[in-house]
């Protein structure tokens, strides 16, 4: 074999033994802008789930504290007792006294009535009411009150758009205030609440008086 041949025959063997291991450039950048498609499916993935588990989170807190409203408020409800009492100036304010919420600013509460108390302990006057779009209750520290006398303020459920109540009498006549003109009762049989929520669908729930 001429020193020609042998030079072509060794040649082949060479580019293809410099060839084969290792990426082209080409095939380099198709990896690398693989590599950056998959890298932003999966933030976006991640992203998606973060912000789906921070509003799953968020629906949850809320009900959870729209329950905790509805079990104070049946709480007080279910335990009304039939002690009148004194306002500061002296007036006889019935066990039970509502009336409809008229401004949404209004510092007045919708319902104010006397509630009993674990046994051993003086009834309380504890009052609802819709302030600034948020529900307050309201605990007078004494039943008989002096000019001054002011309820504790306790901030219960906020993004509140209205609250509607309704008491029913025992003809079964939902009324929009208490004590009503012509009934001679102290106490409704039930009360009907309904809360219009910012970010929620109304919510309505009826509450039975013993």
């Amino acid at each position: 074999m001429s020193r020609c041949d042998t030079s072509h025959a060794t040649a082949g063997p060479a580019r293809r033994r410099a060839r084969g291991p290792g990426f082209t450039l080409i095939e380099l950048l198709v990896a690398i802008f693989l590599l950056a498609v998959l890298s932003v499916m999966s933030y976006r993935g991640f992203d998606a789930m973060a912000r789906s588990n921070e509003h799953l989170t968020s629906v949850t807190d809320r009900w959870q504290a729209i329950a905790l409203f509805f079990e104070r408020l049946a709480a007080d409800v279910s335990q009304p007792s039939d002690r009148t009492v004194r306002d500061g100036a002296g007036a006889v304010l019935p066990q039970w006294w509502a009336r409809p919420l008229l401004e949404p600013t209004n510092m007045d509460a919708q319902l104010e009535f006397t509630r009993k108390s674990a046994p051993g302990l003086k009834d309380v006057r504890v009052a609802y009411r819709l302030r600034q779009r948020t529900l307050e209750l309201l605990i007078w520290p004494v039943l008989d009150r002096a000019p001054a006398s002011r309820p504790e303020v306790y901030p219960l459920l906020e993004n509140v758009n209205g609250m509607r109540l309704l008491y029913m009498d025992s003809k079964g006549r939902w009324m929009e205030t208490w004590p009503v003109a012509g009934v001679n009762e102290a106490l409704p049989r039930a009360v009907s609440i309904e809360l219009a929520l910012a970010d929620q669908p109304p919510v309505q729930r009826v509450f039975a008086l013993p």
